[in-house]
């Protein structure tokens, strides 16, 4: 199947879809690869990291004990 009959391939399917759920999937997926490189993941995946070692680094956490307690808290309201 060359490129071009894929598309028309997808399209088709696509417009037979009517629930939002897969609609929104395949807008994810479609948009991570047309906007973003790997170069560019790669380097906004690097700064989250940084940002979270700062973060750790400052004491800006929870410990797995106080994420379990809070979820507990969550479940009851």
């Amino acid at each position: 199947m060359s490129t071009a009959e894929l598309k028309n391939s997808l399209i088709t399917h696509i417009n037979q879809i009517n629930d939002e759920f897969p609609l929104n999937a395949l807008r994810t997926i479609i948009e991570s690869k047309s906007h973003s490189t790997t170069n560019t993941y790669l380097e906004e995946y690097n700064n989250e990291l940084l940002i979270a070692e700062e973060e750790i680094e400052k004491g800006n956490y929870f410990s797995h004990q106080e994420v379990k307690d809070r979820m507990k808290q969550w479940k009851k309201n």
